[in-house]
């Protein structure tokens, strides 16, 4: 027995070791998954929201993306429109240019024949309406090109702003890295804590196997032993009735003794008087009944001493059987305070392993989809990344091309100037070839009228006449191509209207979009915060009735020690049936009612819960 006992001891030292240490790991290792998911549940909220800002911030840079490439598409635009425009204005001034030396030449010979005055009078009518038109084409092509000079600033700043979007959406992206470097980490620590609760679990399991198959044992042999005493106490109680049945023949024996002793006394008064022969006759019967009646009563005494030590032994052994009893109750009484304390470390372990477990598939659910946003991050960045290659090549090459253009512009600024500069001095020159052919116009009018006085018609030369005939032809071509350019200029002004208008709607739809979506963002985070809340208030709500039971099992717990106490007066087969069927099983079939009771109450507002957050995501 003393062996058993510690046996006993030494298996149940051994559980409250391994609880003890199992406990420490998993409570106090950097208070990990037993308390994470009472105590340190808001961290996946703030991880969920920090994922909710990586994912805005994303779809900022794209919109900045897509603005930045709207932004290049109408630089590139401007910038072709500036280079045709370019071209035109160096096509026009060439042909100014070439205009002009005409002009020149036209000029050079008129001065050869300044004799013939009326084509002086023509030459200085056309000189000045082509030099007035002229004149009028320049102030054009400067406005033109301050224009130009205008839109490539607002370009240049419109590209500077988008570098600098680009700059920060990197910065951001880079930034969201990190925190999902930190979250992969963070996940892998829980992922260790859980394997050393898994290992924690199985052990626990493997020993409350051991204990339950001890406790099994230990009950066999004590219903073992009870059934031996019982049967000693069957042999004990007919052995009683037996001594019981001798003491009343012993009673009765004795009274017949005592009767006979009385009957012999008034014998022996009656030998001391004259006897007769019936006398001596009856005397003799009398005595030889007497002689058999003592030697019965000697073997009556004989055997009521024998039954007395019989007895003797019967009541020692009683009391060793009593002893033996009430030491088998202690131990019961032991062992059933032994296995329900740890049938309630177990049921709290199957609580806190739950509880890990919940925690568990919940950290891992948050892992795939840190996992799944962590790969679409590399790919958007690998994206981001070429495309801001692309970008930067973009630039260089709009940078050359600006540049280019830059250059060109001046040039063709020089070239203007170059053009006014020799317009100017043939506007001199012209003045002055006007003044002499005046003087000469002058001379040939009054020679001419007074020629006309004497006959009514005029002559001309031939080339005055072909020359007059071309000029009004040239004219004429010239007037039709200014109309033709007038009515595409008009048209060029529609058709960029028209870009304008569907550019403002397309900007108008885009604000469109984004205020939708910001709303959308707006409901999602407000449906986020409330399943966070309901979130929390569950657990408050869980929490609570954890600590209720805990404060039910401690109460109940003397209660339970009492029924035991008052349990002892009942027989050793019926306490022995009774704690058969009270004693709860360490089998996981029949030692988790409870634990699923809490979870049937807890458990469908969560699932609700994270079924309304996957609406939400799909949404």
């Amino acid at each position: 027995m003393e062996r058993r006992r510690f046996e006993d001891r030494r298996k149940i030292g051994t559980v409250k070791a391994a609880v003890n240490i199992y406990g420490e790991r998993i409570l106090d290792g950097n208070n990990s998954s037993l308390k994470k998911p009472q105590e340190d549940f808001p961290e996946p909220s703030s991880k969920a929201r920090e994922l909710h800002l990586a994912r805005r911030d994303m779809s900022r840079y794209k919109e900045s993306r897509k603005a930045a490439e709207s932004a290049k598409v109408k630089a590139e635009s401007e910038l072709y429109s500036a280079r045709k425009t370019v071209k035109d204005l160096a096509s026009m001034i060439e042909e100014s240019n070439f205009k002009a030396k005409a002009r020149m030449r036209d000029i050079e010979s008129l001065r050869k024949k300044g004799n013939q005055e009326e084509k002086a009078l023509g030459l200085e009518t056309v000189e000045s309406y082509q030099y007035g038109e002229v004149m009028k084409e320049l102030e054009s092509l400067k406005q033109e090109l301050s224009k130009l000079k205008l839109d490539m600033a607002s370009i240049k700043e419109e590209k500077a702003r988008a570098e600098k979007d680009f700059e920060d959406s990197s910065l951001k992206l880079w930034s969201n890295s990190s925190t999902a470097e930190e979250l992969r980490k963070q996940i892998e620590a829980a992922n260790e804590e859980h394997v050393l609760v898994e290992l924690a679990r199985i052990e626990a399991l493997k020993e409350a196997a051991e204990i339950e198959a001890q406790r099994e044992k230990e009950s066999g042999e004590f219903s073992f032993s009870m059934e031996e005493t019982s049967k000693k106490m069957k042999d004990m109680n007919e052995e009683i009735d037996q001594s019981k049945d001798l003491e009343h023949k012993l009673a009765v024996t004795l009274s017949d003794v005592n009767l006979l002793q009385n009957q012999l006394m008034q014998v022996k008064q009656g030998l001391n008087q004259p006897a007769e022969g019936e006398g001596s006759a009856s005397l003799e019967l009398i005595t030889e009944e007497l002689e058999a009646a003592k030697k019965e009563l000697d073997l009556i005494r004989e055997e009521s001493f024998q039954y007395m030590s019989s007895m003797d032994i019967i009541r020692n052994e009683l009391k060793h059987v009593m002893e033996e009893t009430a030491r088998l109750k202690k131990i019961e009484d032991k062992a059933d305070s032994k296995v329900q304390s740890l049938n309630s470390k177990l049921l709290r372990a199957k609580s806190k392993l739950e509880a890990v477990t919940e925690a568990e598939e919940k950290a891992n659910a948050i892992a795939a989809n840190l996992s799944i946003t962590l790969e679409q991050l590399k790919a958007e960045v690998e994206v981001s990344k070429k495309e801001k290659a692309l970008i930067t090549d973009d630039t260089a090459a709009i940078k050359a091309e600006i540049k280019k253009t830059e250059s060109e512009i001046d040039s063709t600024e020089e070239k203007l100037q170059t053009a006014v500069q020799e317009l100017e001095e043939v506007k001199a020159s012209e003045a002055l070839t006007l003044e002499k052919l005046r003087a000469l116009i002058e001379t040939t009018m009054q020679a001419r009228a007074s020629a006309s006085n004497q006959s009514s018609s005029i002559t001309i030369s031939k080339f005055e006449y072909e020359y007059l005939t071309g000029r009004a032809v040239g004219a004429e071509e010239i007037a039709d191509k200014k109309v033709a350019a007038a009515q595409a200029w008009i048209e060029a002004l529609k058709a960029s209207e028209r870009e304008a208008l569907m550019k403002t709607e397309m900007a108008q739809r885009e604000l469109r979009e984004m205020r939708v979506e910001e709303e959308h963002e707006v409901y999602r985070t407000e449906r986020s915060l409330s399943a966070k809340k309901m979130i929390e208030r569950e657990l408050r709500n869980w929490r609570h009735g954890q600590e209720k039971n805990v404060e039910a099992q401690n109460r109940q717990s003397p209660y339970r020690k009492r029924s035991m106490k008052t349990s002892g007066n009942l027989t050793p087969l019926g306490r022995a049936k009774f704690r058969r069927s009270a004693s709860p099983g360490i089998k996981p079939s029949g030692s988790t009612p409870f634990i699923i009771k809490k979870k049937k109450k807890v458990m469908p507002n969560l699932a609700k819960i994270f079924s309304s957050k996957k609406v939400d995501k799909d949404v």
